[in-house]
């Protein structure tokens, strides 16, 4: 069975849609459908129908689609191990990051990356945690930066983890509300409006397990999904939200931002692979330059 025609019936199942899985091989829609029919010709099944919402998998689609993956994660590790013991990693690696590079030491990551393996390319996809890691589940992401409870001791099961950095979570508020918050608990600081965040983010997930300790409900009154329009919101005088220490601590500086002073929240930054892969080249090479840059 010809590799192409295979990637071709797993990328437009990811995509539901012709145009999308197309842009994403890199090839033209007529190319891509020309694939599509003749894999259904050699199986002589058809694996998908055409509906207003895109393109849905039959009963005979949905029953191939997991063989179909598990084909081209053989055929990826298999390349991945000829070209290791050739002494040259090559392929493309997909990283998902997420808040900001500085953080995640991204730029030094990827330098040491292309110095030590300049046969491997990159995509990089941002996002927040739970969805990365679903990424990484699906094999749709090699590997990825996650933050989570301190020692992420929860992935473990699920995947291979490097914990890089232990960090707090602070509760920043507007520059007027230094009296609401000062002094304050978690109970205290429940009652006055509060920042969300999506349900998949490291902070939701965080924030939700202080709250339902205390058997409270936070009063949300807007939920943002970027960190800069949540420091922003902040500073407006909307609400109080939870930022990382280090983002805390400088908007307190630059930007007369209020910290609460006696609640934090602990959390740690990870980089994961799913466990089924880490003997891959190039996701063990992330895997130790990510070390080497993190210690």
């Amino acid at each position: 069975m010809d590799y192409a025609l295979i990637k071709a019936f797993v990328t437009i199942a990811q995509e539901g849609n012709l145009t999308r899985a197309a842009d994403r091989l890199c090839i033209t829609q007529p190319a891509l459908s020309l694939q599509l029919k003749k894999l259904q010709l050699s199986l002589g099944l058809v694996l998908f129908k055409r509906t207003p919402r895109g393109m849905q998998l039959t009963d005979e689609g949905r029953r191939l689609l997991s063989s179909a993956e598990q084909a081209l994660d053989s055929l990826t590790a298999f390349n991945s191990a000829a070209s290791g013991l050739r002494g040259v990693i090559h392929g493309e690696l997909k990283i998902g990051t997420i808040v900001d590079p500085e953080f995640l030491r991204l730029g030094s990551f990827l330098r040491l990356m292309a110095n030590h393996h300049p046969g491997l390319s990159y995509e990089l996809r941002q996002g927040i945690s739970g969805s990365i890691l679903r990424e990484i589940e699906l094999g749709t992401l090699d590997v990825a930066f996650t933050l989570g409870f301190p020692g992420l001791h929860e992935l473990q099961s699920r995947f291979c983890v490097h914990r890089l950095a232990d960090f707090n979570y602070r509760v920043i508020a507007p520059p007027s509300w230094r009296s609401l918050v000062k002094g304050k608990d978690w109970r205290a600081l429940s009652s006055l409006p509060w920042i969300a965040t999506p349900s998949d983010s490291a902070h939701h997930r965080l924030l939700s397990r202080v709250f339902a300790e205390l058997s409270i409900e936070p009063n949300i009154v807007a939920k943002v999904d970027v960190e800069s329009s949540m420091m922003d919101l902040v500073r407006s005088g909307v609400a109080l939200a939870l930022a990382r220490d280090t983002l805390a601590l400088r908007a307190a500086h630059e930007q007369g931002i209020v910290i609460a002073d006696k609640v934090s929240i602990d959390a740690s930054l990870g980089f994961v692979c799913r466990k089924d892969r880490i003997a891959e080249p190039p996701v063990q090479a992330a895997m130790d330059i990510v070390r080497a840059v993190w210690g």
